[in-house]
């Protein structure tokens, strides 16, 4: 055995050993003062101070240099190394890390048997001084075992695994397994890969980065043929009426069997089977099965789609929601006598939205009671007056509340339009301006700065200036109006007013080939779409949740539950979620984050008023039922020629060091040892100083 050190350069410290020993040279000796009544009879005498040039306190002095010789040692980091042990490498070292797939793949037929076994006849066959680390991955990579000579450790851990309900990323573990074998400085690094490999699990090009020095061993579990079938897609469509609240569902299935299969699909809504369907599928087809007109009994339906049994019964089974107010509620409000067709293509383009769906109710004022005004999401009084009264009063309380409102003017005359002080309405209207004999007046792009303006989302863009104008109502802005668009001649053509916690907008022409041809252009429906999504205050999110994605729950909520999802503001209790396996989950209100770990419904409570039910479907990634794997030598061929190359001999030496250093610890005596000493130091230096004889000498 042989001393040796991390940081030998910490020994550059030992020139501070000159210390202790200039203090001894140059330490002053003490005197006493003698008190003395007078000195006016005294002459004074000088004393001349005297330095020691000799070491008075040698076995300080020793005390002093050996504690600062062992903090220096310490900080050095020395270790013991064999004498037999080569320079660079451990060469009578392998070390390897066993990659087990867990991903829910492996529950077909007996594959997770299969890689079970595989991976404990590899901890089996290691040599007594070998290191083997295990890593389980799915979506991401566990270190579930450092790197250690213990094999019934490592069989311990393995035996405790199970698959899960993620999907497989090759990447993640290859690159995991990369990082904790960085560290070693074993000749011989292995990374012993058991998969089901499928081709889904990486990307085509998407190779992880592994070193030079490290060589990918691949077990492949044997995939027997199993028939199964699996649900890859459910889609809800709302009904294109825009009255009824009926809903479409369309439920893809695959058949990954080489051979056909007798399939038996049963649709259930909330706890009720409302349609069995006897299948035949071919070998490897892909049929779609559609099931309209379902009507929900409920505001919320809870749905489940399922297949019988077969070789993997986790992809048998699809949830899904469907929600009432998913579909935001839509008055329009026409004139007793409305013009031919005037209402038509606003109508139309509404039956063509999906996110979100409208709910279309077209009337007149004098069809309306003032109480049924909140029941909408959004109004549009389509070239009619505007009422006084209650009603209008009930309006201005519509718009007050977040209700949102937008009005085209026509022929119509207003004679009730309320815009100053706290007025809803914005601008004031005046007479009608129509364009020459022949030409037409343009419209400008949207405020660039406004949420109505084109963004990254190309559905949305809207390109008004192909727009041709033959007619417009004057409207003149007054103070806290904003004009989102004008026309050729800088006359106002859609300008907004905010009242409280609603939006008015108003469109100074018809939704109509009347004064126009907006809505024979393509800028019609986006325009149309986002300015509703605007006035409704829709948030947008998904709807669709998959295991391993985090749901933001509040936003989710308001997508949901449409209009009334109104946050219960005034409570500051945690939002509730009982997820699947009945497990509860508190979830802050501003940082609603919820991860989703199982398939199933998550019940969501305190985020909406509790007349509103929020729920929310999460199901597995139907990509990994695909059978399809890899050509895994191909496949770690590309990953060796893509290798990046290996740390240098030094780099390897330092870290062996550290190896050795790591077990050893032999820094952690040597600091305590320094510590004893420093007591030592101390009550020694004390008692000299307490027996050090005082010479005579007067304080003047």
């Amino acid at each position: 055995m042989s001393l040796s050190w991390i940081n030998p350069l910490y020994f550059a410290g030992l020139s501070l050993l000159a210390l202790p020993v200039l203090i001894h040279l140059v330490q002053r000796q003490q005197t006493s003062g003698i008190k003395f009544p007078s000195l006016m009879f005294l002459r004074q005498i000088p004393w001349r101070e005297k330095r020691r040039l000799e070491i008075r306190h040698w076995l300080l002095l020793l005390l002093r240099c050996l504690l600062l010789l062992l903090v220096m040692f310490a900080f050095a980091r020395p270790f013991l190394s064999s004498e037999h042990a080569p320079a660079i490498l451990d060469l009578q070292r392998s070390d390897s890390v066993i990659v087990i797939d867990r991903s829910y793949s492996m529950r077909l037929s007996d594959s997770w048997q299969q890689a079970q076994q595989i991976a404990l006849r590899l901890v089996d066959e290691k040599q007594a001084q070998d290191r083997i680390g295990v890593i389980a991955f799915d979506d991401e990579a566990e270190v579930v075992s450092d790197l250690t000579e213990n094999a019934a450790n490592l069989r311990t851990v393995i035996e405790r695994q199970a698959p899960g309900l993620r999907t497989t990323r090759l990447r993640a573990a290859l690159e995991q397994a990369t990082r904790l074998l960085a560290g070693s400085n074993a000749q011989r690094k292995r990374i012993l890969l058991v998969s089901d490999f499928q081709a889904a699990g990486i990307a085509r090009g998407d190779l992880p980065l592994v070193s030079q020095d490290t060589e990918i061993v691949a077990h492949a579990v044997k995939l027997a043929d199993s028939a199964n079938t699996s649900i890859s897609a459910v889609s809800v469509t709302p009904s294109a009426d825009g009255a009824s609240d009926e809903f479409t569902l369309a439920v893809e299935l695959t058949n990954h069997s080489a051979k056909a299969m007798q399939q038996r699909l049963d649709l259930s809504l909330d706890g009720r089977v409302l349609a069995q369907r006897e299948l035949n599928l071919p070998p490897g087809a892909v049929v779609t099965q559609t099931f309209s007109g379902l009507s929900p009994a409920a505001s919320l339906v809870r749905g489940v789609v399922s297949l019988a049994d077969d070789g993997l019964a986790l992809d048998n089974h699809a949830y899904f929601v469907y929600s009432k107010q998913q579909k935001l509620p839509l008055l329009i409000i026409e004139g007793s006598r409305p013009r031919a067709n005037q209402g038509v293509y606003l109508e139309s383009v509404l039956r063509l939205a999906r996110d979100p769906a409208f709910r279309v109710e077209r009337r007149s004022w004098n069809q309306l009671e003032v109480t049924e005004l909140s029941s909408w999401a959004v109004i549009v009084i389509d070239d009619t007056t505007i009422p006084g009264g209650d009603m209008g009063t009930a309006l201005r309380d519509f718009v007050a509340a977040g209700g949102g409102l937008l009005v085209t003017l026509g022929t119509a005359q207003q004679d009730n339009w309320l815009s100053a002080g706290d007025g809803f309405l914005p601008g004031k209207p005046l007479g009608p301006v129509d364009a020459r004999s022949g030409a037409a007046f343009g419209i400008r792009a949207l405020d660039a700065d406004h949420p109505l303006a084109a963004n990254r989302d190309s559905r949305y863009a809207s390109n008004l200036s192909t727009t041709s104008i033959f007619s417009y109502r004057m409207l003149q802005p007054t103070a806290g109006d904003r004009v989102l668009a004008y026309y050729d001649d800088d006359a106002a053509a859609l300008v907004e007013r905010q009242l409280e916690q609603g939006k008015t907008l108003v469109l100074t022409t018809t939704l109509d080939p009347h004064w126009n041809d907006f809505a024979l252009q393509p800028a019609f429906l986006p325009f149309l779409h986002r300015s509703l999504r605007y006035l409704a205050g829709y948030d947008a999110y998904r709807r669709e949740f998959e295991v391993g994605d985090i749901a933001y729950v509040m936003r989710y909520a308001r997508a949901q539950a449409g209009s009334d999802a109104i946050v219960a503001a005034a409570s500051a209790a945690p939002l509730i979620v009982e997820a699947p396996s009945t497990d509860i989950v508190r979830l802050e209100r501003e940082q609603a984050l919820l991860p989703i770990d199982e398939p199933g419904f998550y019940q969501v409570h305190r985020a909406t008023p509790a007349e509103v039910e929020v729920v929310l479907a999460a199901n597995i990634d139907p990509a990994e039922a695909n059978p399809r794997t890899l050509d895994v030598a191909r496949f770690v061929e590309e990953i060796k020629a893509s290798a990046r190359p290996a740390p240098p001999a030094e780099i390897l030496t330092r870290r062996q060091a550290a190896d050795y250093e790591q077990q050893q610890q032999l820094w952690h005596l040597v600091l305590s040892a320094a510590l004893v000493l420093l007591l030592l130091e101390a009550l020694l230096a004390n008692r000299v100083a307490l027996n050090r004889p005082l010479r005579p000498g007067v304080k003047i």
